[in-house]
């Protein structure tokens, strides 16, 4: 067993170690285990004979010689800079002392002025509490005083029946802390022998004794009309707290007023085809009244948003009143019935007329003298008409009013609340019945103040409408209504107006149709009639939806009936047929003059048509409005909704419409034009020769000669041109005219470059130059004047006969913008011959 000393090993100086190794000696294998045993033991513990504990005590005494030896070293080498180090520390400790008895004289002194300031800062603060508590106690004294005050005041004050006085102290009262009030002091202080009671029993029962008082006295003044005592007594409910007894007893005072005066506007029933109009728009106009003048009262004395309670018992009295007013006016007009007669109408003329094989083709069956005698079918027109306005009236009456309402509701929600309640004394406002009455129109506009900033998107329709019975009756029944009658109205007058439509006058026409008087038949001048009356009365609703709606089956009228008719007359009754085959080789006889000019005169109808209607929905869309609170159509973006719809039902006719033009213009030419074009082109060019000599005269002689063959040719064409396109000029409108002319002049072009073509090898140098001439001529007729954009037509022959004209030189020379090929170019100059 190894035993391991926990002794630390002793300091071996580095002489002492190089001593005893030099004592050893070499090792030597032989006498390895001798010297093991030489060496002493490296503990006392471990000596186990007299000779190793004497081993190891020399060895012991050699270490601490070793030691001692290095010591003394140390000592020699470092004690003079210790000492140096040391002696400089006694004089930097000497140098301190002054310091340091100063620093302790301060901080002495501090801390006796330390201990002074905190007894003077607890003498402060206890100052101060005493001083705070002082001042609580003389203010809790004095509103107890105040409280005593105005109990003995309201005491004092109703003896004498002063209730402005007694409405003035229980408002200063109740404004004192509530723990004042029912506090022990206040119960032992304010108590007399006149009023034993305790503070807040006294100040309870003076409220709802009070409250009650005033509220008899508000009600026996509103029976009596007295409008001075309700005034007075109308201001003293906020006073004892009782505002919402107060607004309540008002609205049911402006309910009464209002009832009162619709019951009275009902029983006078004056016949008249607007008289339910009248009546609701009265009803309206005297709620708004009533609302924009009270409300400055309301808010002035009880404060920035109280208004809306009014308005809500305001808004079902109105409910009950137009609720009355629409059932009496479907029950008076018989609504129903005439609702359900119209969706029984068969339209039976439109119909047949759609038929094949219709015998009313051509058929009127109305003098147009004599347009208010009834029909056979038992519906007058006019009732219709009648109808439908008062209807209108009603609903753009309801939109007012509704615009007016939203307006004053939010206004009350975005202003801040007034804090301050003045004194009952301190105003002469009143509450007295209004003299007269305003348009809602002019009472929405007449607080700019209010309605500033708010833009159509910003104004939604009050709750208190999304709720209401009557805003549910106008949707679902008056708005209905109206929707069928304007339908069924526009419809019956499109179907009346082809009944009795006439053809306008073609007799001593002048060169150029008038563009204030196209010619056209009676029905597009009566249905466009008729269409801005039902347009202008249905965006005056102010009913988006119910815009939206009618607008829609307005569209479907016009593009159905109104095309359809239009289209099926020129299919069946005006299209332009010849009337026979050509006998042998001569050209085919052409169509009917009245076929032709019927034809030109529904295109016309169709043109005009477009016409009117883009200026009709632009008049209407500006009747809209600008998109602000003005506007008809004012609740989130109903206004562009609108807009757009218009301008829909404007592009998708006009759409439908260019498409049918565009085919009568190719019938008129196909029909009409095209079998005279090629002849006259041919006549034209009848006997003209381009092999001119250039001998055998003189240069002026053959100068002559040319001019004549040019004016020839030109007035031969000008002659036939105006022959084939004057009568059509007559009677189209300008932009039918142009694209007759655009397709027609197209085709002619097409025509003199085949004529062009067909010249090779007739046509020498000089005669190239009287072709250009010729074609030229021909050009410059066709596009005299406003019609200058159809040169373009003729870039190909023009250029083809000017190539005629040029030598290989000039035609490869280029700065020309060709729209002949180059293969082209090459080709038409082997039309002329070079003489040699």
């Amino acid at each position: 067993m190894v035993v391991v000393s926990s002794r630390r090993e002793p300091y071996k100086p580095p002489e002492l170690a190089a001593a005893r190794s030099s004592q050893r000696g070499p090792p030597n294998e032989l006498s390895t285990s001798h010297t093991m045993a030489d060496d002493p033991p490296s503990d006392i513990m471990q000596c186990g004979t007299y000779e190793e504990l004497l081993s190891l005590m020399s060895s012991i005494r050699t270490e601490s010689a070793a030691v001692s030896a290095h010591l003394r070293d140390v000592q020699d080498t470092r004690l003079p800079p210790l000492s140096f180090a040391l002696q400089r520390l006694d004089i930097l400790g000497a140098s301190l002392n002054a310091p340091q008895r100063a620093a302790r004289e301060v901080t002495t002194m501090l801390a006796d002025a330390g201990f002074v300031a905190l007894r003077i800062s607890q003498k402060v603060r206890q100052l101060d509490k005493e001083q705070s508590r002082v001042q609580a106690a003389l203010e809790y004294v004095a509103q107890t005083q105040e409280l005593r005050s105005c109990i003995t005041g309201i005491y004092d004050a109703t003896q004498v029946r002063d209730w402005e006085a007694v409405a003035q102290h229980i408002h200063r009262a109740s404004k004192l802390p509530t723990e004042l009030v029912r506090g022990r002091f206040a119960e032992a202080m304010v108590p007399t022998e006149e009023n034993p009671e305790s503070p807040a029993v006294a100040l309870e029962n003076a409220t709802e004794s009070f409250g009650a008082l005033f509220l008899r006295e508000f009600e026996s003044a509103a029976k009596a009309k007295d409008m001075e005592k309700i005034t007075r007594f109308f201001k003293l409910f906020p006073l004892i707290g009782k505002e919402k007894e107060g607004l309540d007893v008002y609205a049911k005072f402006v309910c009464s007023i209002i009832a009162a005066q619709s019951r009275q506007m009902m029983n006078i029933k004056v016949e008249g085809p607007l008289f339910f109009g009248m009546v609701i728009s009265r009803l309206f106009e005297n709620i708004a009244t009533i609302v924009d003048q009270h409300t400055p009262i309301v808010e002035r004395y009880y404060g920035r948003g109280k208004m809306q309670r009014v308005i809500e018992r305001i808004q079902l009295e109105t409910d009950t009143q137009g609720g009355i007013i629409v059932d009496t006016y479907f029950d008076d007009r018989n609504v129903n019935r005439k609702l359900s007669e119209i969706k029984s109408y068969a339209f039976s003329f439109l119909v047949q007329s759609f038929m094949p094989n219709s015998n009313l083709i051509g058929i009127r069956t109305m003098s147009p003298v004599s347009p208010s005698v009834a029909d056979t079918s038992g519906i007058n027109v006019q009732d219709v008409d009648t109808l439908m306005n008062e209807t209108g009236v009603m609903l753009s009456r309801w939109s007012l009013y509704c615009k007016f309402l939203a307006v004053k509701w939010w206004s009350q929600q975005e202003l801040p609340e007034i804090t301050t309640s003045p004194t009952a004394k301190s105003s002469t406002a009143s509450l007295a019945k209004p003299n007269g009455t305003a348009s809602i129109d002019e009472l929405t506009s007449s607080s700019p103040a209010r309605t500033k900033g708010i833009a159509a998107t910003q104004l939604n329709i009050p709750p208190i409408l999304l709720d209401s019975k009557l805003y549910m009756k106008m949707n679902t029944r008056l708005a209905p209504a109206f929707e069928s009658l304007a339908t069924f109205f526009f419809r019956r007058s499109v179907e009346k107006a082809f009944q009795i439509d006439e053809p306008p006058s073609l007799y001593h026409l002048p060169p150029e149709p008038s563009p204030t008087s196209p010619l056209i038949t009676s029905a597009i001048d009566d249905v466009m009639y008729v269409l801005n009356a039902v347009l202008e009365r249905t965006v005056s609703t102010g009913h988006a939806h119910l815009i939206r709606n009618v607008i829609g089956n307005v569209r479907r009228v016009l593009e159905s009936d109104l095309v359809g008719m239009i289209q099926r007359k020129m299919r069946d009754e005006t299209y332009p047929r010849a009337p026979g085959v050509p006998s042998g080789n001569g050209p085919a006889p052409p169509p009917p003059e009245d076929k032709v000019n019927g034809f030109l005169i529904l295109l016309n109808n169709l043109d005009v048509a477009t016409e009117y209607i883009g200026r009709i929905v632009l008049t209407v869309v500006k009747s809209c409005g600008d998109g602000i609170v003005v506007s008809v159509v004012p609740f989130g973006d109903d206004h562009v909704q609108v807009v757009a719809t218009l301008q829909g039902m404007s592009s998708s006719f006009e759409q439908r419409v260019r498409e049918l033009l565009n085919d009568g213009t190719q019938v008129i030419y196909n029909q009409v034009i095209k079998a005279r074009l090629r002849p006259l082109v041919h006549d034209a060019f009848k006997d003209a020769t381009y092999m001119t000599q250039g001998h055998g005269g003189t240069e002026e002689a053959e100068e002559s000669a040319s001019q004549q063959q040019a004016d020839l040719v030109r007035l031969r064409f000008a002659y036939g041109w105006d022959a084939l396109m004057q009568p059509i000029r007559k009677i189209l409108t300008e932009r039918n005219y142009s694209r007759v002319l655009s397709v027609t002049t197209e085709q002619l072009s097409i025509q003199l470059e085949r004529r062009v073509w067909g010249m090779t090898g007739r046509v020498n140098e000089l005669g190239a130059i009287q072709l250009e001439r010729d074609v030229a001529g021909i050009i410059s007729h066709v596009s005299q004047g406003k019609w200058y954009f159809l040169r373009e037509k003729f870039v190909r022959v023009a250029q083809l006969v000017m190539v005629l004209g040029l030598d290989e030189q000039e035609l490869e020379a280029g700065g020309v913008e060709w729209v002949l090929t180059e293969e082209e170019r090459r080709r038409a100059a082997t039309i002329r011959i070079d003489e040699g």
